[in-house]
Parts: structure tokens; sequence; C-alpha cells
């Protein structure tokens, strides 16, 4: 916890004071809410392919192949990653976080990708100040344990739960980098 606190700190005192910083109002979380779970063409093409992917590694067996192990798959990770920006966005609203990501005001790969990689374990609160974002911890682990349940028996919430919130926090660490870097990634392929 030490560690992150004091990474948060570097980054936080690397970026500029945010005056024009400006909160999120209720109905903006709520369309934010709506934007990122069940309005998101993101969330079903993350869901099926991270399906397509379990599918391939016929994850969980007992589900088998098929087109009916292959909806199975894809209506449970569907349903992880509806919780998890469930979990998220709800508890951001109740504490006043922001769960948005902000671009680095920096330049170069390596101050932009720590950026991406520390901003995806913190946040700011309603008055612009440095917080870890437990609300995407919450998500991330509340999703991955609440999943087991409709598991077949052999999973743990706790265990198995456990290790797959922690390859939700990865898929997120990968999202922020992604945006971080979209605005170039987007220039390149339209030059084509």
């Amino acid at each position: 916890m030490v560690i992150w606190a004091g990474l948060a700190a570097q980054f936080a005192l690397a970026q500029p004071a945010a005056p024009s910083y400006v909160p999120l109002n209720s109905h903006e979380r709520w369309k934010r809410y709506w934007d990122e779970s069940f309005l998101s063409p993101g969330l079903y093409f993350a869901a099926l392919g991270s399906a397509t992917f379990a599918q391939l590694a016929n994850d969980p067996p007992e589900w088998r192949q098929g087109a009916a192990g292959y909806g199975r798959r894809s209506v449970s990770l569907l349903g992880l990653f509806a919780m998890d920006v469930t979990i998220h966005e709800g508890g951001a609203a109740v504490l006043g976080y922001d769960p948005r990501y902000f671009h680095c005001k920096c330049t170069g790969l390596l101050p932009r990708t720590g950026h991406a990689l520390v901003w995806s374990f913190i946040t700011h609160d309603n008055k612009g100040r440095v917080r870890i974002d437990f609300p995407a911890l919450a998500g991330a682990y509340g999703s991955g344990m609440l999943s087991m349940y409709w598991y077949p028996h052999r999973y743990s919430p706790l265990t198995d739960g456990v290790r797959v919130g922690t390859q939700d926090l990865g898929f997120q660490i990968g999202v922020n980098v992604l945006r971080e870097f979209g605005p170039e990634i987007k220039r390149v392929f339209r030059r084509k």
C-alpha cells in the first residue's frame, strides 16, 4: 500500500495542478454508467473476445465446446464485465471519486505508459485530490469473486475470484494504455 501511495504521489506531483478539474455531476455519472456498461459496444466485444479465448482453452471444461459452451462463456464474461463497471461506477459515486481516465500531460513513451499504469490504481476525488481508486479494485475483485458463483462448484470465490480479479486489473491497465495512446493510434490508421 505504501509503495502505491508513493508512486501515486510521484505521478501526482509530476502532473500540473488541475485548476480546471470539473467533477462529474449526478446526470453525467448516470450517463457514463450506461455508456460504459450496457450501451457500450466495447463491453460486448470484450466479452465475446474473452469468450473466444476461453472457448479455445476449454475453460471451464464443464461448459463443453460448441455453440452452447461459447454462449455460456460469453454471457458469463458479459456478466463479469457488467458487474465490474457497476461496482466501480457505484463505488466511485458513493465515495465522490472520478471514474474517468485522464490523459497524461507529459510526453514520451515511458512517462505516458507509467501514467497509464499508475492511474489504473489511483484517481481524483470530487475536489481534484489524488486518491487510491478503491472502487476500481473493488470492481475487479468483487466481480471476479461474484462470478465464481455461477461457475462449476470446483471454482472458489476466494482463490479463483481473486485470480479473475487480478486478470481484470491487467486488462484494465491495457485499456488505459490504449486510452493514453489512442489518439496517436487513430492518426496512424487515418493516414492509410
